[in-house]
């Protein structure tokens, strides 16, 4: 028991001495929950859950009283309404049909509503509206779809009341439908003393009770109630932009995230056998041959590169044959992908070992930066949940362009035209780490 005691004592020893491993066994906590923290409590009144989704709209149809829908739309403050798209200059141009759906295709935004010309019924009553989405985020698309459900039913009452005067009428006639209001008046002016008969008269078509019940004192919990009522009378039609063919929307969404975390703890590893096979003398040996430091450097940096993408590959394959993800008609634009994905988690993974002194503190700076690359990168959450600084600095990290690359490949169904800009920011990122990490080696000890 002693001789075991004396070996603790000795672990604390070394780890006390390693005053950055300190830091990090208490850092990395403290990050983890204030990233999760910001994401699920928020930070402010725009941060976390309360978050703006980006929802276009185009009015189609003109119609005022369409735009009560987009009033209310408006009125929610998790939606950030988009009503027109960029013009010559600095100018703003109104939405039509063409651009509307094409700012889903150029990604400005991932949800749009349309307001169509005939968006009233003409065989009954009801509305006919279409709905535009790229739900590559499921979290973010039935987030966005309870709200626009909410501000339909709760403007439904403006958005029918005319079709519903001029059903009434129809159905009656014109005489007997004057009849019938000016009777509904008169009876409930002579049972309740305080409504006036003029007053009453006014507000007792459908548009005017429309009015009164769509104020702000409106039985919130009526309105809930006859939800199912009125559902169908509202035909939305949907049109998903991407990703509608799929067999399993689900996994095809995440598993471009767990892909890009799992090639970065695979290199926490690969920076770890750098000081494995310095502590064992390796680099020594080899560079007593003809061999310079470049070439250990490169070789590291291919091998782990290519057993990156063989791992990556092997996991969409897997996926494929136990999940059903279609991964075999888009196999050649995963290999570029994991090739360049590959490569920049490799670079990061040189870069951990040119800046730590110990494998302790290299694991502590790869879990620290995963982990927050992961959750602000888009792995884990859609980065519109996030706080908006956050939203800012997840677009900086190499998550969010690999998870991006992955979505174009297997979700969007993107050419390798169509992926060039992600995979430059995924070579930049490697070519930027690799030189980083190549001037920390000279001037460092690591091959002393």
């Amino acid at each position: 028991m002693k001789a075991t005691l004396t070996l603790v004592r000795k672990d604390f020893t070394l780890f006390l001495k390693d005053k950055t491993a300190i830091l990090l066994t208490f850092l990395v906590p403290f990050f983890v929950i204030y990233i999760v923290g910001n994401i699920f409590s928020g930070a402010g009144d725009n941060g976390g859950l309360s978050s703006s989704i980006k929802l276009a709209v185009y009015n189609e149809s003109g119609d005022r009283n369409a735009q009560a829908l987009i009033d209310g739309l408006a009125a929610e403050k998790s939606i950030e309404l988009v009503q027109d798209t960029a013009g010559p200059g600095d100018t703003r141009i109104p939405f039509d049909r063409t651009s509307i759906r094409q700012g889903i295709v150029d990604h400005h935004y991932n949800f749009a509503l349309v307001i169509p010309e005939n968006y009233l019924k003409e065989d009954g009553i009801g509305l006919r509206l279409e709905f535009l989405s790229n739900p590559k985020n499921q979290i973010e698309a039935q987030i966005i779809n309870g709200l626009v459900q909410k501000a339909i039913f709760t403007k439904l009452p403006q958005l029918l009341s005319g079709q519903l005067d001029t059903y009434q009428r129809e159905l009656m006639g014109d005489q007997k439908y004057t009849e019938f209001m000016d009777g509904m008046a008169a009876l409930i002016a002579l049972s309740y003393e305080e409504v006036e008969y003029e007053d009453l008269r006014s507000n007792i078509s459908f548009a005017g009770l429309a009015k009164l019940l769509s104020g702000d004192d409106a039985d919130a919990e009526s309105a809930n109630g006859s939800s199912a009522f009125i559902e169908g009378i509202i035909d939305l039609d949907e049109d998903q932009v991407f990703g509608k063919e799929l067999k399993n929307p689900y996994l095809t969404r995440m598993i471009g995230g767990y892909a890009i975390m799992f090639l970065l703890f695979a290199t926490t590893g690969s920076a770890a056998s750098l000081f494995e096979e310095r502590n064992d003398g390796i680099f020594l040996r080899l560079l007593s041959m003809p061999v310079k430091r470049t070439h250990i450097l490169w070789s590291k940096f291919i091998f782990n590169t290519l057993l990156g993408v063989t791992q990556a590959l092997t996991l969409f394959i897997a996926s494929s044959f136990l999940f059903h993800v279609e991964v075999f008609p888009h196999l050649l634009n995963l290999f570029v992908v994991s090739l360049f994905a590959s490569a920049a988690c490799t670079a990061f993974g040189m870069l951990l070992a040119s800046l730590s002194r110990t494998p302790q503190q290299a694991q502590g700076f790869g879990t620290l930066l995963i982990i927050s690359m992961s959750a602000m990168g888009g792995a884990w959450f859609p980065l519109s949940m996030m706080p908006e600084p956050m939203q800012l600095i997840g677009k900086f990290t190499l998550v969010y362009w690999g998870v991006e690359s992955y979505l174009g490949a297997l979700w969007e169904e993107s050419g390798l035209l169509g992926l060039i800009p992600e995979l430059s920011v995924l070579a930049g990122i490697a070519i930027g780490l690799n030189l980083i990490s190549s001037w920390r080696f000279k001037t460092g000890d690591l091959f002393r």
